[in-house]
């Protein structure tokens, strides 16, 4: 079970979608209303069973997409193990107690919503994966962007061991084994749909991502960084863990004498790289020649800082300067090596902009929750 749960976890798009709104909200129904309803002749329906009712309702409306409890019940279930697929163990951590199962998820206070639930909060999570996916693949249609049949047969094909997993587990047939995981209407049919949708959806996400270019001009401008080695000489605390000024003094004492070394010999940026190695105690950079190579403006200490954006500073540049923070204290013999890596700037802005077609996209449809959005989760 857990090699299909896997394949089947692949289909899920989870994007936040921040711009989504909601219309006003139909009164939810209970389960034991619906029957109700059903038993009195008050609801009539051509349906001839319970998946029928799920598959051929409409929980929520995307636009003029409809969605049934089925499918929102499989994007709602997803979601879930998603979650426990990210977080493991450590989903205590978040306050969701997983040893109760999907039913307890109602009654569940989730600290991510204020006074909601986790039933709450992978129900948003499950509409906000249906909305992307109506958005692209409307977009999809829109622009002529089609899945070729090789793309098709990829995206399936997990479906083919939807049987042989399902009897090797216990169950009777696939059907029966989606029933149990998702919840009632969940079909082989249907899992066929949510693949293939999902397989469009992420093709025009590809395209709309390739389309994104920055230039080298747009991240000096935007995201400037720089990059720099240093070598950290740190002040001894006392047993109060206070840094005297004599501590303080010695750190830079020693700092002085290991730029002096440097001075002394090649002066080069390769023979800095080195010191650092040998001697700087900066564990996040004393492994690789005391370099950062993508330090943006008020990022480091402010002495750090200062030294890096001083207006003038050019490549060659050294310098010593004192730096504290919660933990440490001591000084930097400082190497300004020059403009820093643009790729963490230029991977800031694509993702700045692909949400912002994002949003465009997702923020043209209206979402309403009619009264079957309470069998959400209900499997």
């Amino acid at each position: 079970m857990k090699r299909f749960l896997s394949v089947f976890l692949s289909l899920v798009l989870i994007f936040a979608c921040s711009s989504v709104v909601f219309a006003e909200e139909a009164e939810p129904l209970s389960a034991e209303e619906i029957a109700a309803m059903i038993d009195s002749g008050e609801l009539k329906l051509d349906l001839v069973s319970m998946d029928d009712f799920y598959e051929k309702t409409t929980a929520v409306t995307i636009g003029d997409r409809s969605i049934s409890p089925a499918m929102l019940n499989y994007s709602y279930i997803t979601q879930y193990y998603s979650f426990l697929t990210t977080y493991g163990a450590y989903a205590a951590n978040f306050g969701l107690n997983t040893s109760l199962g999907v039913s307890s998820l109602a009654g569940q206070a989730c600290p991510m919503i204020n006074g909601g639930t986790w039933q709450d909060y992978f129900l948003s999570a499950a509409v906000d994966s249906l909305l992307m996916n109506t958005a692209l693949s409307r977009y999809a249609e829109e622009n002529g962007i089609a899945l070729t049949d090789e793309e098709k047969a990829t995206a399936l094909a997990g479906l083919e061991e939807l049987e042989e997993t399902a009897v090797a587990n216990g169950f009777e047939s696939g059907e029966a084994f989606l029933k149990a995981t998702y919840g009632s209407g969940v079909t082989p049919d249907l899992l066929q749909e949510v693949s293939l949708d999902f397989a469009l959806a992420s093709k025009v996400y590809r395209q709309l991502d390739d389309s994104i270019v920055v230039t080298d001009d747009e991240v000096r401008e935007q995201h400037p960084t720089i990059a720099v080695r240093h070598i950290l000489t740190k002040a001894v605390a006392d047993e109060n863990g206070v840094y005297t000024d004599e501590a303080k003094e010695a750190a830079k004492a020693r700092a002085e004498e290991i730029y002096n070394e440097w001075l002394a010999g090649e002066a080069t940026e390769e023979s800095f790289a080195a010191l650092a190695e040998q001697y700087s105690e900066d564990a996040g950079s004393n492994t690789n020649g005391g370099l950062y190579d993508a330090v943006t403006k008020g990022q480091m200490v402010p002495e750090f800082d200062a030294f890096c954006f001083e207006e003038g500073r050019e490549s060659g540049d050294t310098g010593i300067v004192y730096g504290e923070s919660g933990a440490y204290a001591g000084y930097h013999v400082m190497y300004y090596v020059g403009e820093g890596d643009l790729e963490n700037g230029r991977t800031t802005i694509r993702r700045e902009r692909m949400n912002d077609m994002l949003n465009d996209l997702t923020g043209a449809y209206e979402v309403t929750y009619g009264p079957y959005i309470s069998l959400a989760g209900l499997i």
